[in-house]
């Protein structure tokens, strides 16, 4: 038997998320633009403040900051969620942009109430409950293979995750938690 099992579900680009990279990397344009108008606006409103006018020479260095830390930035403008089922313990971590991997959250799969598929069937159980903290480490919601876990985190508050299995995962949440609803998921 497996004793680890890692997946990555990449977030899909729908609605207002798909221009979060573009709306970060404009940023790096129009903040230094505002800069430069506002101290070019006030440096014409009197004599004292006419140095501000030499804010045009800062150009440069915005242009360098734009350089060297855009692409960092707009990294963070796309997200994957990278869960891990080891030793009895289910762990979710966020990917940003292929190259800065932060961990979320742990929890021992003992803890859990429940887990199963977010269908017709079980979606009342997700819905209509109030929950603490609601993770979604999904691609999105129209995906065909969702399923919620419903568990307590180290606060002892109730909490829910959607997230999106493979077989071996699934396999290996029901070896820890044997009351995990199993159906039909892809490899």
């Amino acid at each position: 038997m497996d004793f680890l099992c890692e997946h990555v579900v990449e977030r899909k680009k729908t609605g207002l998320y798909r221009y979060k990279s573009i709306a970060i990397a404009s940023l790096f344009v129009i903040i230094p633009a505002i800069i430069i108008v506002v101290c070019m606006a006030i440096g014409s409103i009197s004599k004292d403040l006419l140095f501000l006018r030499g804010s045009v020479f800062l150009i440069p260095l915005f242009a360098f900051i734009a350089v060297k830390f855009g692409p960092i930035a707009t990294a963070y403008g796309t997200v994957a969620y990278e869960y891990s089922v080891m030793s009895g313990e289910m762990s979710f971590a966020k990917i940003y942009g292929d190259r800065f991997r932060r961990d979320w959250f742990t929890f021992k799969l003992s803890d859990a109430e429940k887990i199963a598929p977010y269908n017709y069937i079980y979606q009342d159980s997700a819905d209509k409950d109030h929950f603490a903290a609601t993770y979604k480490a999904i691609s999105s919601f129209d995906a065909t293979n969702i399923y919620f876990c419903i568990f307590k985190n180290n606060k002892n508050e109730r909490c829910i995750v959607y997230f999106e299995p493979i077989k071996k995962s699934l396999k290996m949440i029901k070896t820890y938690f044997p009351a995990t609803v199993m159906t039909n998921v892809p490899d």
